[in-house]
């Protein structure tokens, strides 16, 4: 099985003329500062558009975005723990709920506004259904759409995968004792998947790095046959391979 990394558009300028999105998660969990080691946390890729806080009372509480002391982040983590799925990877910063706002123009079947968020129609979730594609999930979003324009879903995406061990960066030095960061070496320009890690999904997060959004080759079918999406797809390098490949028809230009 081949896999892929999918990436909006670089060309933002085109896109534009095409479709915007402008709104904003309804809740999230703060930034985090630490004490002991002085390193910051913060995510934007990590979003799980499903989880409902409107029973919790402190729901308030996470709506603001915003840095806290490592011991409130905790306090305010394991708070809504119970609400996020049971493999969800939960850190700072991480997005809950549905988008709130408005989208203007028409956006295509499957669709991204930025490398970590990726949207669905409806019709492109019969597609992706018809094909019998594995770990689809679409949570329906609060977005106002145009006139005549198909609602837009959000795709929730599962966090998995590791690079292989011969690409894998290497930690340096021990882990912090109170929130666990670690210093590691860079990633490298060309890696691949260890395919012991890979999940039962042909669509998901990154584990190491959930900005990047990786799809079997079955996904990126569906994706071609669904015409000019703006998304880039670019195969992910196999293990002696010097070089990448982008499939035909569906990708933007490099």
């Amino acid at each position: 099985m081949r896999y892929y990394t999918l990436r909006s558009v670089i060309d933002r300028e085109a896109n534009r003329r095409q479709w915007t999105i402008s709104a904003r998660r309804k809740w999230g969990l703060p930034g985090a500062a630490c004490g002991k080691c002085f390193a910051e946390w913060a995510t934007i890729s990590l979003n799980y558009p499903s989880v409902d806080l409107s029973t919790l009372p402190e729901q308030r509480e996470f709506v603001k975005a915003r840095q806290e002391p490592w011991s409130e982040y905790i306090r305010l983590r394991d708070l809504v723990l119970s609400f996020v799925p049971d493999e969800a990877l939960v850190r700072p910063g991480a997005g809950m709920g549905p988008l709130v706002g408005q989208v203007r123009g028409q956006p295509p079947p499957i669709a991204m506004d930025a490398p970590w968020n990726l949207f669905v129609q409806p019709a492109a979730v019969e597609a992706l259904s018809a094909a019998r594609l594995r770990g689809i999930k679409p949570v329906s979003t609060a977005l106002k759409m145009a006139p005549g324009v198909s609602p837009l879903l959000e795709l929730e995406l599962l966090v998995a995968g590791d690079y292989a061990a011969e690409c894998r960066p290497m930690s340096v030095g021990e882990p912090c004792p109170v929130c666990g960061s670690q210093e590691m070496t860079l990633a490298p320009t060309r890696w691949w998947l260890d395919a012991a890690t890979l999940p039962d999904a042909d669509v998901f997060r990154f584990r190491p790095g959930p900005s990047h959004i990786i799809a079997s080759e079955r996904f990126v079918a569906v994706l071609q046959e669904l015409g000019d999406t703006g998304i880039q797809v670019t195969e992910l390098s196999a293990p002696n391979s010097g070089e990448t490949r982008s499939p035909s028809g569906n990708s933007a230009p490099p």
